[in-house]
């Protein structure tokens, strides 16, 4: 099994009938350490054969072979990170690798800072401060890179992380140089210039690369319609234009100030997996906390005082929030449409829900939409998981049809599928049940998956490791009933008696300039100078709209 442990057959007998030359019978049973495991052989490989696909619960291996039979779900795994220090501000998370057994190690940190989200300018020193440490590290990465050691560092909702991942050996060594550089821009009150490691004249290059790449944001039609919905979803995240705006022509003396503002209280949360035991954790902890305490009297922050990742909640009406804007790219021809619909705070039941609508809807949509009727070259449905808010999103990129046409046919398409899952018989619907299952039941293919997927549970604060085992044992209580009736209360725009029904659904449309009707409702841009200040203006009036209303602090329940 998954602790590679050898297991005792109670009965002498067994041994026997295992060591025999005729073959144990399907149906045989038995006990294992002293009655702890109980055992039934479910299948038996003739000659020459690998292993047998056969469950227990399936009448015949036909089943198996038409998607039906529901696939056998695993028991709670043992091997789940593990808290391994939690104090002073810091938590640890540890898991030693059992299955890929490769020299391999990943190293990961995020952490938060006080007062990131008070200002555009804080936003926007936090990714300058990123670029310098990445452009300060470089040529120790490119010496670590050529002993396969890797590391990055970016910019998070909350403050900023640190990844270092390769060969396991010199792992922490260079995790140690990584945060001696980056805990250096602490303690520095009364100070004006950078850290010795930044070198002459890197400032002005970084922060000249960092200006480009706001000017450069959302020049891609689909791109943008995704970032429009974030920016108007998520309240605390500042737009390009206005940190554009709040970092240009900033001094080194104001970039330093504000910096050591923005560190000088930090909570720091890291996972260490690999090929790493628990006293490798342990050490890593050591180094995280003497890089927090190196430069100043370390100050945490309370966990009621970490930075609050809201979502704006959408208004339950019947028509619709619209957020239009044009392309930035004026000679973009392409428009993008994105429909949102908001099912409210994460639980597990309805998380399944959501993934099984997806599930259903994709293919049909696609088939329909791009296939048949040619309505976008970009086409597709997908489940949003926003900060601990579930969501839903269709999407779709055209460069012949208007953004009003878009929306409205994809409403066209939810009331009409309505019929489609009613009708559905009993093996189409558990084709779908079984193949998500599957799905969610599949192994990870490398060290890099796994730790990703545990390293999300962390970030967002949930921690529940075992995720995608509970919800393949929940889908086996989505019946086709209850599906109908989330597909009734979240996306039918239609209630029974025909009427509209109030939904929490809202629409982003970014309009090209093409030819024909794709560049209807395109909104006049006089000035495209200040085409930026214009979508400021428009968030704005959005979140003014719904009263700044928000779902609050979301809390997790990972049992």
């Amino acid at each position: 099994d998954e602790d590679e442990k050898w297991h005792a057959l109670d009965s002498p007998g067994n041994y026997e009938k295992f060591n025999a030359e005729d073959p144990l019978e399907p149906g045989f049973e038995g006990s294992l350490d002293k009655a702890t495991f109980k055992f039934r052989v479910i299948g038996v490989p003739r000659e020459g054969e690998g292993a047998v696909l056969r469950y227990g619960d399936a009448d015949n291996d036909d089943d198996v072979e038409d998607g039906i039979a529901f696939p056998p779900i695993p028991p709670p795994s043992k091997n789940l990170p593990k808290l391994v220090y939690d104090n002073n501000s810091l938590k640890v998370w540890h898991l030693q690798d059992r299955k890929f057994k490769r020299p391999l190690g990943d190293l990961r940190i995020k952490v938060d800072c006080d007062g990131l989200n008070d200002s555009a300018l804080n936003q926007a020193c936090m990714n300058l401060f990123c670029r310098l440490c990445a452009d300060a590290l470089t040529e120790t990465c490119y010496l670590a890179s050529v002993c396969e050691l890797g590391s990055s560092l970016y910019t998070t909702e909350t403050g900023f992380g640190i990844r270092v991942h390769g060969f396991d050996h010199k792992l922490l060594e260079l995790a140690k140089e990584v945060l001696a550089l980056v805990m250096s821009f602490r303690g520095r009150e009364g100070r004006s210039d950078l850290p010795p490691a930044i070198k002459e004249g890197r400032f002005d290059a970084c922060l000249e690369s960092l200006l480009r790449k706001y000017k450069n944001y959302g020049m891609n039609a689909s791109s943008f319609c995704t970032g429009l919905r974030l920016l108007c979803l998520r309240p605390s995240h500042m737009t390009s234009n206005s940190k554009l705006k709040a970092i240009h022509g900033i001094t080194i003396e104001k970039f330093v100030v504000t910096m050591n503002k923005i560190l000088k209280r930090v909570s720091v949360e890291a996972f260490y997996h690999g090929n790493c035991d628990i006293n490798d954790a342990k050490k890593a902890s050591q180094i995280i906390l003497g890089a927090m305490t190196s430069n100043c009297n370390h100050v945490g922050i309370p966990k009621t005082k970490i930075p609050a990742k809201l979502v704006v909640k959408t208004p339950l009406v019947v028509g619709q929030h619209s957020v239009t804007a044009p392309t930035l790219d004026p000679q973009d021809p392409n428009t993008a449409v994105e429909v949102y619909f908001q099912m409210g705070k994460d639980n597990l039941m309805n998380r399944v829900l959501v993934d099984m609508l997806v599930q259903v809807l994709d293919e049909p949509l696609f088939c329909q939409l791009r296939t048949h009727e040619g309505f976008g070259y970009e086409v597709s449905c997908s489940a949003r998981w926003t900060y601990g808010i579930i969501g839903m999103s269709f999407k779709v990129v055209t460069a012949s049809k208007s953004a009003n046409e878009v929306s409205t046919r994809i409403d066209d398409f939810l009331r009409s599928f309505r019929s489609e899952i009613d009708s559905m018989d009993k093996d189409t619907y558990t084709e779908h049940l079984v193949g998500l299952a599957k799905n969610k039941l599949e192994m990870y293919d490398s060290l890099d998956e796994e730790c990703s997927s545990h390293w999300s549970e962390i970030i967002e604060g949930r921690y529940d490791f075992d995720a995608c085992r509970k919800e393949a044992h929940c889908l086996k209580s989505i019946t086709k009933g209850k599906l109908i009736k989330a597909y009734d209360e979240w996306l039918n725009p239609e209630c029974p008696k025909g009427n509209p029904k109030k939904r929490r659904r809202m629409v982003f449309q970014v309009i090209g300039s093409g030819d024909g009707p794709v560049s209807t409702g395109r909104p006049v841009v006089e000035n495209w100078k200040a085409v930026g200040d214009e979508i400021d203006d428009l968030i704005k009036k959005f979140h003014q709209s719904v009263k700044n209303e928000t779902w609050g602090r979301v809390t997790f329940d990972s049992r």
